[in-house]
Formats: C-alpha cells, structure tokens, sequence
C-alpha cells in the first residue's frame, strides 16, 4: 500500500531527514570504534560519521569497539567506559549481553535487536531512554517497525513516550483517515443515547459531510483546490499553530474534527468504548504526520494526509512538501519540491513527484499501467497551459512503473545529510 511503503521509507532512511547538530547529553549510552593513538594517551573514535579526539586513562586497542557513557557535559565533555574489566578482547553477543545486564533489560531477541540498533545507526540514548525504548517496542505488533520509530525519534531528539510513539506507529498504518471516520461515525451512532457534548457534535459534523453533494467531478483547477482546502479546514490538522493566531473564530473550531476529537477523548477519560478507541487512532494518525513535519533552519518539511472526495469515489491525499520560506516568513512558491500519493478509483496507487526550480516546473508520475503515458498526450497542453497561467513554466513530464523506481538509488533524494567532526579533547 502507498501510504504503508511512504512511511516506512521515511523512517529506515533517516539520511533523507533534516538531523540536528551533535552535542553530547550527560548519560548518554554510545558504541564508539578507537581509530588511531596519538602520544600523551589521546585517541580519536568514531561514532557513524562524528569523531571525536578523547584522553585515555584505561588500555584500548584501535579497531575495537566500546559501550561509553557521557557523566558531564560542562565544557568538554568527560566520559566513562562502561564494565571496564569485561571491555579486552570481548565478542559483540558477550558485550551486548553485559550492555544489558548493566540497564536490567532481559537479554531476549527485541533487546539484542535495540542495541545492536544503536551500534549500526550510531545513537546517542540515555539509561532511561533505552529502558523506555524497550517497553516501546514491546507495544509494536511489528518490532522491527518499533525498532525503526526509535531511530527516528532519537535522531529528531523526541520524548521517548507512549503519545508520540503510537501516534507515529499510527501515521504508517494501512487504515487511512477516510476510513477511520467512516468507522468512528459508525460507531458514534450506534453510542448515540449516551455521547457527551463533544460526541454529539463529532457526529452532526460527519453526518453533514455525508449528505454533502460530491456527484461532481473537481474538472477545474479551482474546484481541486476548494476540495483540498476544505479538507484541510476540516480536519483541522494545524488547528494547533491556528491557537496561537490572534484572528482565530473560535466558532469555526466546532467545524473541524481534531479539537472536537480532542475534547471527546477529554470528555471520556473514564470511559472505555469502541468510539473513543477509534478517536484516539484518529488523533494519533493526524499527530504523526506532525511530528514528521520538520524546520531545518530555512528548510521546511510538510507531510499530512487529508481525505477527498473524487465524484463518488473516496479517497486520501498524501501530500509531501519540501522547500524554503522567504524572508516575510511566507512559503516561497519558486524553489520546492511537493510529492503526492493518491489511491485512485481506476488508476490505484499513484505517485506524482513536482520539482520546482524557479519556476520551472518538472513532473514525474509514478503508476503501474504502462498505457498513462498515452492517455495523457491529449491533456499535456492544458496542463502546461495552466502552469502557464500561474507563471510556471512546465519542463518535463515523466511516467515510470514501480520497476523503474526500484533501479534508482534510494539515498538520491532532495535531502542531504552532512558528516561533521567534532575534534575536543575528552577525560575518559
């Protein structure tokens, strides 16, 4: 499924994610590898791509690895070998064993898994926060996604909590927002006698979308852009940063479904009912797709997911947005890049990936029929007519098949990650 392989490539290829500077915690747990000796007992070691140069006061040998943990982090930081007496001449098993034994976690095959994860991807995790990874992924039904969403969160310096580990677990689910709804207003009708206030008014709300007239096909430009937008008023995605807005019409909120999902879970606390746990995936879905939004100083990424109506046929849009934002703060419409999953009635899953280069607009349209790129012929001038019109300029249009896909690089992405070197000097 689209969204299923979106989420899960987000989350393995932590390369194509804005990461944040390397600075040491005090408490922090690391694998490091010693590189080279240098006179005086100093030696530099490796952590992924950080070095760091560090003073020695107990015997290690170059090309060995070692569990250290940061005890302050006041000017340089100093650091501690952990079990020292156990670190010559030690196996991977034995030391991932002693690791273990140290955090009181069992040595069974989801911990084994967690360290050697922190080994590979070079994590920086406290004591605490490696005991709370493990229950983590204990909740997954899949460990090895668990294992995946510790990356992530570690290296975007996230709370290790239940909320925000469910609510990414969540956004990588097959079962769409659409969905979800359609589910939650089943079940709100079946509660209805005994719904509070939030309750009543989640269900006149999917009950009035419902009856809504959706015969049209959006043929215009226009009429795709009033569907998206009333969309994304209506799950009230970024109701949050609205809060902050002096302009905001508190009435409008009672037209959108997050704060209304909000108050009902607030409303229900006490309550156990098949309604409130649909909720509660739906608020930890749209909470997802947040925590995987990001601003890396100019740099900012935009990833949600909205239902849409298509004539009859009901469907979601996952929309990936990456680009810059000029200095009033605005969103540059320039330089971006803007990737859009569709599961459409006819067309199934579809992918359509927009590069824009000053204007200069590229599409590349990822579907299984091989038959897209003729039906299109009769619409490409309109589209680039459209373009035209808005001040875009179309380059190129694209079509691949999955199997072209696959023969690209999958490090090849609009995202970068730089390798740095920390070169401080570091009592051990």
């Amino acid at each position: 499924m689209v969204m299923q392989a979106v989420m899960r490539a987000l989350f393995q290829n932590q390369d194509s994610l804005p990461q944040s500077s390397f600075q040491f915690r005090e408490g922090q747990i690391f694998y490091g590898v010693i590189q080279k000796l240098f006179p005086n007992q100093h030696a530099e070691i490796r952590m992924g791509v950080h070095k760091l140069i560090a003073k020695l006061e107990v015997p290690l040998s170059v090309g060995k690895g070692y569990w250290l943990q940061v005890t302050s982090n006041e000017g340089a930081p100093k650091l501690k070998l952990l079990n020292p007496s156990n670190q010559i001449s030690i196996t991977e098993k034995e030391s991932t064993a002693n690791l273990l034994q140290q955090l009181g976690l069992p040595n069974d095959k989801n911990n084994q898994s967690l360290v050697r994860l922190l080994i590979n991807e070079h994590l920086f995790l406290t004591k605490e926060e490696l005991v709370r990874a493990a229950q983590l992924i204990k909740q997954s039904h899949n460990p090895e996604d668990g294992l995946q969403i510790i990356k992530f969160m570690s290296q975007r310096n996230l709370p290790f909590n239940e909320s925000i580990f469910h609510s990414l677990i969540a956004s990588g689910k097959n079962e769409s927002t659409a969905h979800l709804l359609k589910s939650l207003q089943a079940s709100l009708t079946v509660e209805e006698s005994h719904l509070n206030s939030a309750g009543k008014e989640i269900l006149r709300l999917l009950k009035s979308w419902e009856t809504e007239n959706v015969e049209q096909l959006p043929y215009t430009r226009q009429d795709a852009l009033r569907t998206m937008k009333q969309w994304l008023q209506r799950t009230g995605i970024f109701y949050e940063n609205t809060l902050l807005s002096r302009e905001i019409q508190y009435e409008s909120l009672k037209e959108t479904i997050k704060p209304l999902l909000v108050a009902f879970q607030q409303e229900s606390q006490t309550i156990q009912s098949e309604a409130k746990t649909i909720a509660e995936q739906l608020l930890f879905r749209m909470n997802g797709f947040q925590l995987q939004s990001s601003e890396n100083g100019p740099i900012h990424h935009l990833l949600f997911e909205i239902p849409i109506n298509l004539g009859r046929y009901q469907s979601e849009l996952v929309m990936q947005w990456s680009g810059k934002k000029t200095d009033e703060g605005k969103i540059s419409s320039d330089f971006c890049r803007i990737i859009f999953y569709l599961n459409l009635e006819y067309l199934k899953e579809t992918m359509v990936d927009m590069q824009v280069q000053n204007r200069i607009v590229t599409v590349s349209i990822l579907n299984d029929s091989n038959e897209l790129q003729k039906l299109s012929k009769e619409m490409l001038p309109a589209v680039a007519s459209g373009l035209k019109e808005l001040g875009y300029q179309l380059s190129s249009l694209n079509f691949k098949v999955p199997d072209d896909l696959k023969k690209r690089d999958s490090k090849s992405n609009i995202y970068h990650s730089k390798q740095s070197y920390m070169g401080v000097d570091i009592r051990i």
